[in-house]
């Protein structure tokens, strides 16, 4: 007897028996859907929540399968110009976070508050070769001159109190892609 899972077929002491390349192993879909300001400038932060603070994980089901990290950052804005870096880390079971090539930036001016705007990223981590849980954040850095990041806010008014009025939401996503 053998059992059919997500492009590959086990036998009944789940021993790899056909694996097709570059197929989608599984997916892991992390969301932040609250409003969050950060006013600090020129210093870095976890983002908040599950974005930044480790707990998007995916525990790969095969040592030599790559990851496919994908993250977007939904930017509100007030009338002024934004600029925001984000870092990307990873680590492996307990050890150390590794920053990776996954970073990304959004510069942005407006004079029109509300604006929403979508920072995408997306990287393929290659050579793990691990087994054990790859868990991922996300930093955050502001520009020095005034700019705050206003992660999920899409309303229309200069408000600290900002809400997520037509649920946008922020989010890591992780795919593991067989060899």
């Amino acid at each position: 007897m053998s059992t059919l899972i997500t492009n590959q077929i086990l036998d009944r002491n789940n021993n790899i028996m056909l694996k097709k390349g570059g197929a989608v192993v599984q997916i892991q879909q992390y969301t932040y859907n609250a409003v969050y300001e950060n006013s600090t400038q020129n210093s870095e932060y976890d983002m908040p929540g599950v974005l930044g603070d480790g707990t998007a994980t995916i525990i790969p089901i095969h040592s030599n399968s790559r990851i496919l990290f994908t993250s977007v950052m939904q930017c509100g804005s007030e009338t002024t110009w934004r600029q925001n870096y984000f870092k990307t880390f990873y680590k492996i079971g307990a050890g150390a976070w590794t920053q990776f090539n996954g970073s990304s930036a959004s510069v942005l001016y407006t004079d029109t508050n509300g604006l929403l705007y979508s920072n995408k990223n997306e990287f393929l981590l290659t050579s793990l070769s691990t087994t054990s849980s790859v868990a991922f954040k996300i930093t955050q850095i502001g520009h020095a001159g005034g700019g705050f990041l206003h992660l999920n806010q899409n309303n229309v008014t200069n408000s600290a109190a900002a809400n997520n009025s037509v649920g946008v939401h922020s989010s890591i996503t992780l795919k593991e892609i067989s060899q």
